[in-house]
């Protein structure tokens, strides 16, 4: 998520406040290949492509937004499963958590 390349320098430095409020350190990243099971391979492109779509309240993690999440779904022609729907929802619980649990600490 993290190791994309902003577009801009306003997106660069959302990304870096947002590394510095996980305690991400830039030279930390470790970029060695990660494997997932193929069958989490759908939900996994899924969530990369719908993660802009997370609430925040300030530095709060709300959660998915899962009507922007459906009417994207509908829009793109997205065909879904409930399976991988609720992989999608796993994801984006843990990594609110994580976002919040890092903000706490």
């Amino acid at each position: 998520m993290y190791l994309r390349t902003p577009a801009s320098k306003a997106q660069q430095q959302q990304l870096e406040q947002e590394m510095r409020l996980l305690g991400i350190e830039a030279d930390s990243i470790d970029d060695s290949p990660i494997e997932f099971w193929c069958e989490h391979q759908t939900a996994l492109n899924w969530w990369w492509q719908v993660q802009d779509l997370m609430r925040y309240n300030g530095a709060v993690c709300m959660g998915l937004d899962v009507l922007a999440v459906k009417a994207d779904s509908e829009l793109s022609g997205r065909e879904v499963s409930q399976e991988d729907y609720l992989k999608l929802r796993l994801i984006a619980q843990t990594v609110t958590e994580l976002v919040n649990d890092k903000l706490g600490s």
